[in-house]
């Protein structure tokens, strides 16, 4: 016989999963404050206990077995059985028989005593009885049966699942290999057992508090003589015999029966029963057993398998040689015991009526079931990995892997995970981040089963985490959010702009997956058919997936599984993706490949389906196996076939399902499952194989209100009336509302086996008739859906088609008639499928499913290959083009959108092509090509009439802005912000969104033509009405005021004009780049810098709420410049940057602004962080940022990067180096327009002038620190606070040099209690600084030691420990002795007030 090797698996036994996969080991019944007793086994049966009370094996979790066994009789049964069981474990270890000195044949039930654990209440004295030590194995670790185990007690119980508490959970892990199990001890003079507790049997059974709950302990045999060992009774016999006793509750001995012996002290009852199996002379042993009807069919089936034996050739005085052996009995009662509802109950009669179908469970993949089973185990128990956990499950076509976590993932949802899943289908990835929006979009509505099943508002819930500006935000894209966000209404929320639609996903999904995490809930992401996903969909799945993995919170309650099929390609985008997954630190990855099923697995499929022992379903599982070598789909397709041709079927007499071993390997298969699957469309019916195949026609699913529409389509009535036998033949199954193929291959088969020129007219038939089903052909040419009654359409009498239903039957249509070979259509019929498909396109783009929109876009293009640009579509194909444009912009094809918008411009006028111009302008932003950028706008500026000089002399930039300031001086600024009258005109707002798109282009390369541009953009918006699109260039303009004229009261006019015209506009992507401006470049000059980063927090807050990622990134960017200035700690700032860093990973050119700031801030800290290496080797270092902007002409990035060096050289005391990168700064054109680094710039620049002077380095120097020290005294009017303390200290520094040694004390000391009372600690530890410097030339050293240890103070509460250390060993700190400056002790003084 074959045995079985199995290696346990107890890392699994946590937490919920303990009772439902055990594999091996199952958890310990606490029985220690309990005692023992021993009882005959003929006392035990006569007593009742086995219909009354549980008896458990040790180590067995009774809770489990109350499930299997559901009835009094069943609870006998399985009593019966673990008794059997230990009793054969005995007869096996001791070899009762020919090798032992006990006689088989006269072995009887009471010459066994059996020993059991019990507990009762404690005794009032708190004393209990002793117990021993019961931690033993119910099941063998040889014996384990991972596959089974889930299946008895996962897919065959219909009762709740248990609950487990905390301290069950915990004891899985603590068995022992004590073997007391099985054990036959025998009555000698020297092998004695113990003597019990005083309690008897009855005792116990009867004592009050006794939870009746009995543990198997061991068994002993005290045969009452020694009689001479029988040689021709084996010992099978004697075993059946008493199996037999302990199942039917008598004293027969099937042995005397069956085979003719004299029995022993048998009862008038069992003399009745022994007559009417003697009656049947002719029946089988079995069939007498089975009539008798007493034992269950599996106990007959093993006792009539011992009695099937024949005497030893040559001498029948020798044992008899039976066709089962005691360990294979073992077995069959093993199973009996852990999986009693296949392998020991009888099935229902429906079991054997109902046709037999392979493939419904999960059988094998131990391995991996373990390995995914201890992930979420893990996270059960609190322990998480370092990032989010990704598992992938890979293996080839067939392989199971879909049914392997599918299975899984309902397991999961029955123990009170909220899952989700999702299948991207074939030929289905322009779609695949509709694919990807639908796992969220499920994940919600199961939040909110979950929440409202528990009388709980997953509303409150879900606003309590998340702010319903970003709730409506992402309505739009999760139409499930509507209910949450109160938002019925499905009008496009105001950030709806195609060009930043990507930029929202990759932003608000993960803050929307971060919340729902939050509500502690654990939650499992399925997503099957991976290879099908596209890079858009893969990128946005990272992002979710990192965006987990980086906070403990939410990677302790979320995993994702993902499946794909072996063979991508280098090039695949998975593969792409696959790299990243591995070797990002963010996502904790583990990959499972799926093989091919062992011949264990298969034989575990027949013994299951057929609910049969090992030893009866071998032979026929090696022949299965041998055929299919194991590919799962092969094996179950195999095996259904073998059904169908009746090759397996159900054997009346044999009272189980029957096969003969020789036909079935003498059958001739097909060499593939493609193949068999083929050639079992043969036994079809006529009916049921065109349904068949024109359900293939729609890929691997789809929706039953999409089949009802077809019954003029598909023969014989449509295809509902065969979904019935088409599903109990395993070909196609439902799945909520939708017809799903069981398997893609299934599908491939089907639909490859249909012939060409029928499937061409199958798909051409029925996108036809859902066309004409949704009225396709009276739809606009640009997609406008009209109002219409599809009562007619529904499926039930009370059920009408809901619009979104309409939308998918529209891209079915569509997808149909894109399945059609083009150049077998005439013309008329592509332009019609033509526009079909630009209808299909503007659904999925008002749905913000900008993938599916390019591509039915570009399919129509497609269809009108030779008719693009003629009268007769000339509007459709500008549709198609611009609609391509758009969605491609969206999805990050840069190129292709160029190429898509260039071609509409090539065929339009001018004038009715500024929607296209408009996206070639927001291509080069995306790409960072501003200087193209502004080309291109100014281009377009002339073609509009503006006027743009190619040169722009100063003179003529001053009179275009004071003509501007003429125009605006005819209004208040009431009146400017009310300049917008009536409907919004879209020609209008094309213009403006042109134009400040070039705006923005020419401020981030510091273009000449900028001041040009907003005067134009200014002009154009007073003179055609004020939108927030017209903000920014007010915004400008005032900054122009301020950088050109200097003229800082207008400034603050237009200033005022810009906010008053956002605050009557909705948030917007333009409003946000307005406020941004504003605040960052206008407004600093006049309010504090805590103010200033205050206005862009809250521009941040609004930009991600609506997910407007450029703007969030700008603001926070700007946010924390200010509070570095503002003397923020600097460890915590490098910490917000990195965390920037990490939402900035796919917007490099923002992301470059933001690591100068990290290597200016890391150098005072004097740390490395890892913001760089977040890049992964893109952005290696600030030099190559250097380098690469240099190659762009991007000024601005040039000019920051000068200006960090020489805020740093500065810090440090190198003056040569810090004069050197501020002529390189100030060499870059943008450095001629103020920005708030400028002040700091020209106050560090004055100092050292100064310096420079006292040194004796020429008078040019201190005509220059003047002309600074000047400027900054016009600037404290306008801004006390920014400039004040700045100005104080350029002011000590001229009279210290000026030898005016008193106003220099003074100025000094004002400065130094000016930034104090500022909260500026590093304009502070500045003025200690150079006041030292100042003393110790008047060789005060002691009053110079107290300022420079000052300073030390100040910069390490600044965070700045490099340049603190800096200051200690240059001015030799560790020798000086005194304390710090008065001034300082009065500013903690101060701060502690301010606390």
């Amino acid at each position: 016989m074959a045995t079985r090797n199995r290696t346990p698996t107890p890392s699994l036994l946590a937490g919920n999963i303990i009772s439902f996969f055990e594999f091996s080991y199952v958890s310990i019944t606490n029985v220690m404050s309990g005692s023992t007793i021993s009882v005959s086994l003929q006392d035990l049966l006569n007593s009742g206990a086995l219909a009354t009370s549980t008896f458990q094996l040790k180590n067995e979790e009774s809770t489990t077995f109350n499930i299997a066994a559901s009835n009094s009789s069943q609870m006998q049964m399985l009593n019966a059985a673990k008794i059997s069981l230990l009793l054969a474990r005995a007869f096996a270890k001791h070899r009762v028989g020919a090798h032992s000195s006990i006689d088989a044949s006269s072995l009887q039930l009471g010459d066994f005593s059996i020993h059991l654990g019990y507990s009762l209440p404690p005794s009032p004295d708190g004393v209990s009885a002793p117990t021993e030590n019961l931690n033993e194995p119910l099941i063998s670790s040889d014996d384990s049966d991972a596959s089974l185990q889930f299946i008895s007690e996962f897919f065959d119980l219909d009762k709740p699942l248990p609950q487990f508490t905390g301290q069950q959970q915990q004891q899985s892990l603590q068995n022992t290999t004590t073997a007391f199990n099985g054990q036959m001890q025998i009555n000698t003079t020297t092998g004695t057992r113990k003597p019990a507790p005083t309690l008897t049997f009855r005792d116990v059974l009867s004592a009050e508090g006794f939870d009746r709950v009995w543990t198997l302990i061991s068994i002993d045999c005290n045969p009452s003589t020694n009689r001479y060992v029988s040689t021709t009774t084996p010992p099978e016999h004697t075993l059946g015999d008493l199996i037999h006793c302990i199942f039917s509750g008598s004293n027969l001995r099937l042995s005397s029966t069956i085979i003719q012996r004299p029995s022993d002290n048998i009862d008038s009852i069992s003399e009745g029963r022994a007559a009417k199996m003697n009656s049947n002379t002719r029946g089988t042993t079995f069939s007498t057993l089975v009539g008798v009807g007493i034992l269950p069919t599996s106990i007959c089936r093993l006792l009539s398998d011992f009695f099937q034996c024949e005497p030893s050739v040559g001498n029948e005085d020798r044992l008899h040689t039976c066709q089962i052996s005691i360990q294979d009995a073992i077995e069959d009662l093993e199973h009996m015991c852990a999986y009693p509802q296949i392998y020991l109950y009888d099935p229902g009669m429906d079991f054997y009526s109902k046709n037999l179908l392979f493939g419904q469970r999960l059988y094998g993949r131990k391995a991996e079931l373990t390995q995914l089973l201890g992930i979420t185990t893990r996270l059960e128990g609190g322990l998480i990995s370092s990032g989010a956990e990704c598992v992938l499950v890979s293996g080839g076509a067939g392989s199971g892997k879909s049914h392997f976590v599918n299975n899984v993932s309902t397991f999961l949802s029955n123990i009170g995970w909220i899952v989700s899943t999702a299948s991207c289908g074939r030929d289905m990835g322009h779609r695949s981040s509709e694919t990807v929006l639908s796992l969220l979009d499920t994940l919600i509505v199961n939040i909110v089963a979950a929440y409202n099943s528990e009388g709980k508002s997953a509303i409150d819930a879900l606003l309590g985490v998340l702010d319903s500006t970003t709730l409506l935000s992402l309505s739009a894209y999760l139409p499930s959010l509507r209910i949450v966000s109160g938002n019925t209404d499905r009008s496009t929320p105001p950030n709806n702009r195609p060009e930043v639609s990507q930029l929202q996903l990759t932003f608000l999904l993960p803050r929307l997956l971060i919340a729902i995490l939050s509500l502690n809930r654990k939650v499992v992401l399925f997503l099957d058919n991976f290879e099908h996903v596209d890079s858009s969909a893969l990128a946005l799945l990272s992002e979710l997936l990192t965006s987990v993995g980086r906070l403990p919170s939410g990677r302790s309650n979320f995993l994702f599984i993902g499946c794909y099929r072996d063979g991508i390609s280098e090039q695949h985008p998975l593969t792409v993706h696959l790299a990243d997954f591995r070797r990002h630190q963010d996502i904790s990855l583990t990959e499972m490949s799926l093989n091919r099923l062992s011949i264990d697995d298969v034989t575990d499929i027949i013994m299951t389906e057929l609910r049969l022992p090992r030893r009866l379903v071998l032979e026929l599982a090696n022949i299965v196996h041998k055929k299919t070598s194991g590919h799962a789909l092969f094996v179950v397709q195999l095996l259904n076939s073998l059904v169908r041709d009746s090759a397996l079927a159900y054997s009346p007499m044999k009272r189980r399902f029957d096969w003969d071993s020789a036909k079935v390997r003498s059958l001739k298969t097909a060499d593939s499952v493609a193949s068999l699957i083929v050639s079992n469309l043969n036994s079809l019916t006529p009916g049921e194989l065109p349904s068949l195949r024109a359900l293939s026609c729609f890929g691997i699913q789809v929706k039953l209100v999409v089949l009802a529409l077809l019954k003029d389509v598909c023969p014989f009535g449509g295809v509902e009336p065969y979904l019935k036998s088409l599903i109990e033949g395993g070909v196609v199954e439902m799945k909520d509302s939708l017809v799903v193929f069981t398997h893609d291959l299934i599908q491939q088969g089907v639909y490859n086996n249909i012939p060409t020129e029928e499937r061409r007219r199958l798909h051409l038939n029925i996108g036809v008739c859902l066309g004409m089903k949704v009225s396709l052909d009276q739809h606009s040419m640009v997609g406008q859906l009209q109002e219409m009654d599809f009562s007619s359409l529904s499926v039930e009498a009370s059920r009408n088609v809901e619009s979104q239903e309409i939308n998918a039957i529209i891209g079915i249509a569509a997808n149909q008639v894109n399945r059609v070979d083009p150049s077998s259509m005439e013309r008329s019929q592509r332009i019609r499928f033509a526009g079909w498909n630009m209808v299909a396109a503007s659904q999925f783009a008002k749905r913000f499913n900008f993938g599916a929109s390019a591509h039915y876009c570009k399919k129509g293009i497609d269809l009108l290959y030779d008719s693009l640009w003629c009268n007769e579509t000339f509007d459709l194909s500008r549709a198609l083009h611009e609609g391509a444009a758009s969605a491609l912009l969206f999805l990050g094809d840069i190129s292709d959108a160029q190429k898509y918008a260039n071609v509409v411009i090539d065929n339009l006028p001018f004038a009715d092509s500024l929607a296209a111009q408009y996206m070639v302008l927001r291509s080069w932003e995306r790409m960072g090509k501003y200087e193209e950028q502004v080309d291109r706008g100014s281009a377009i500026l002339r073609g509009l009439n503006f006027d743009i000089p190619l040169e722009p002399s100063p003179s003529f930039i001053m009179d275009a802005m004071a003509h501007t300031s003429n125009i605006a001086s005819k209004y208040s600024i009431e009146q400017i912000a009310k300049l917008r009258s009536g409907k919004v005109d879209t020609r209008k707002k094309n213009i403006l969104l042109s134009l400040n798109s070039i705006i923005t282009g020419a401020l981030r390369s510091s273009s000449p033509f900028l001041p040009l541009i907003t005067c134009a953009v200014a002009n154009y918006s007073l003179q055609n009405g004020v939108y927030e699109e017209s903000a920014l260039s007010f915004a400008c303009l005032g900054y122009f005021k301020i950088a050109l004229a200097g003229d800082y009261k207008e400034a603050r006019y237009w200033a005022n004009a810009t906010s008053l015209i956002l605050n009557k506009s909705v948030t917007s992507i333009a409003g946000s780049r307005a406020r941004i401006f504003l605040y960052g470049f206008v407004e600093c000059w006049y309010v504090s810098l805590r103010e200033t980063g205050s206005h862009l927090l809250g521009i941040n807050r609004s930009a991600v709420a609506m997910g407007d990622v450029e703007s969030a990134v700008h603001s926070m960017l700007f946010s924390l410049r200010c509070s570095f200035y503002g003397s923020e700690n600097l460890s915590l700032l490098l910490q917000s940057h990195c965390e920037l860093m990490r939402t900035m990973k796919r917007y490099k050119e923002l992301a470059k602004l933001a690591l100068i700031d990290v290597v200016m801030i890391e150098t005072l800290i004097g740390t490395k962080s890892n913001a760089f290496d977040i890049f992964e080797g893109t952005i290696p270092t600030e030099n190559f940022i250097l380098a690469d902007a240099k190659a762009k002409q991007n000024i601005v990035s040039i000019e920051l990067i000068h200006t960090r060096r020489f805020f740093t050289a500065f810090w440090f005391g190198d003056y040569q180096k810090a004069n050197e990168s501020y002529k390189a700064a100030s060499s870059v054109p943008s450095s001629k327009m103020p920005k708030l680094w400028t002040i700091y710039r020209e106050c560090y620049k004055a100092i050292i002038t100064f310096h420079m002077y006292a040194e004796g380095e020429g008078e040019e120097w201190l005509q220059e620190g003047m002309k600074l020290l000047s400027k900054f005294q016009f600037w404290k009017t306008i801004s006390k606070d920014v400039i004040e303390s700045k100005f104080l200290l350029l002011q000590a520094e001229y009279h210290a040099v000026s030898c005016e040694i008193s106003k220099a004390r003074a100025s000094f000391e004002a400065s130094i209690k000016s930034a104090r009372d500022h909260g500026y600690t590093n304009e502070q530890g500045l003025a200690f600084e150079r006041y030292g410097t100042f003393l110790e030339a008047l060789v005060e050293t002691t009053e110079a030691s107290v300022c420079y240890k000052s300073a030390h103070v100040c910069y390490l509460q600044w965070g700045a420990l490099a340049l603190a250390e800096h200051v200690w060993k240059k001015y030799k700190l560790s020798t000086c002795n005194e304390g710090v400056h008065p001034l300082l002790i009065s500013a903690a003084v101060a701060k502690h007030a301010r606390s």
